[in-house]
C-alpha cells in the first residue's frame, strides 16, 4: 500500500491532534457527573483497553518489521500507560502520579512530534496515536472524574523515580543490544523533534535530563496557581 511520508504539523497531523485532544478531554467531562460505580467501570474499561493495546503493540513490532526490542514495553509512554491502568485497578496514588507526569509530558510530546515515518493509512499510524491518546484519556479521566491530583511533594517523588528508572533503562538498553533505545537514552528519535536541536548522543542527555525535570514542574504549575488563588 502506498503511503506518503509523515509531515509534522501537516494537515493530517493537525486533524488527528484535534480529534485525539477533543476525545480525551470531552469524554471525561461528559461522564464526570455519573455515579461512582459508573466511574469504577469506566476506569477498569480504560485499563483493559490499555492492556490490550500493549499486547497488540508488542505483536506489531514484529508485524511492522521493527527491532525485536520494540516488543518490550519499556518506553516512557508504555510505563505511563501501564501505571494508569494499574492505578484504576489498585488505586495506588504513586501509580497515578507517575502516569500523570509521564503521560502529560511524554505522550503529549510524542503526539506533537511523532516518531513515525509515514502518515495514514500506514499501519503504524493509528496504533501510535490511539495508544498515546489512551494514556491521556486515562490521566484526564482520573483528574476530572475521580478528582485525583498531584501535590508538590509528588512532583519530587516522580522526579526521583524517573532518574532512578533512567539508570535502569540505560543499562537495559545496553543489555538488549543494538536497536534498543528506550527513553531515547542511546540516540535521538528518527522524527522531527525538539531533540534535533540537542547535542549528539551521548551528550544529548546533558540537555534532555534537565529539560525533562523542568517539564514535570511546568506541568504542576497550574496547580500552584490554582492553589494560590484559592488561598487569596
Amino acid at each position: 500500500m502506498h503511503t506518503d511520508p509523515f509531515i509534522t504539523f501537516g494537515v493530517q497531523h493537525i486533524i488527528t491532534l484535534i480529534i485525539a485532544f477533543s476525545a480525551f478531554i470531552f469524554i471525561p467531562f461528559a461522564i464526570k457527573d455519573k455515579s461512582d460505580a459508573f466511574h469504577h467501570t469506566a476506569g477498569i474499561s480504560i485499563a483493559v483497553l490499555i492492556f490490550v493495546h500493549e499486547v497488540t503493540n508488542a505483536l506489531n513490532a514484529f508485524t511492522f518489521g521493527l527491532p525485536w526490542q520494540e516488543a518490550v514495553p519499556l518506553h516512557l509512554c508504555d510505563m505511563s500507560a501501564i501505571s494508569i491502568a494499574l492505578y484504576f485497578i489498585y488505586k495506588i496514588k504513586i501509580l497515578f502520579n507517575c502516569a500523570f507526569f509521564w503521560g502529560i509530558g511524554g505522550a503529549t510530546m510524542a503526539m506533537l512530534t511523532p516518531d513515525i515515518d509515514y502518515q495514514f493509512p500506514h499501519a503504524e499510524f493509528v496504533p501510535f496515536f490511539y495508544g498515546h491518546a489512551l494514556v491521556l484519556l486515562g490521566v484526564f479521566f482520573a483528574v476530572i472524574c475521580l478528582k485525583e491530583r498531584p501535590f508538590f511533594s509528588d512532583v519530587n517523588k516522580v522526579v526521583v523515580i524517573s532518574l532512578v528508572l533512567a539508570g535502569v533503562i540505560y543499562v537495559a538498553n545496553i543489555l538488549l543490544g543494538e536497536g534498543a533505545n528506550f527513553w531515547y537514552l542511546m540516540d535521538k528519535p528518527a522524527g522531527d523533534t525538539i531533540m534535533n536541536f540537542f547535542p549528539e548522543p551521548p551528550y544529548h542527555l546533558l540537555v534532555t535530563t534537565p529539560v525533562a525535570i523542568s517539564v514535570f514542574y511546568l506541568i504542576y504549575l497550574p496547580y500552584v496557581i490554582s492553589d494560590a488563588l484559592k488561598k487569596s
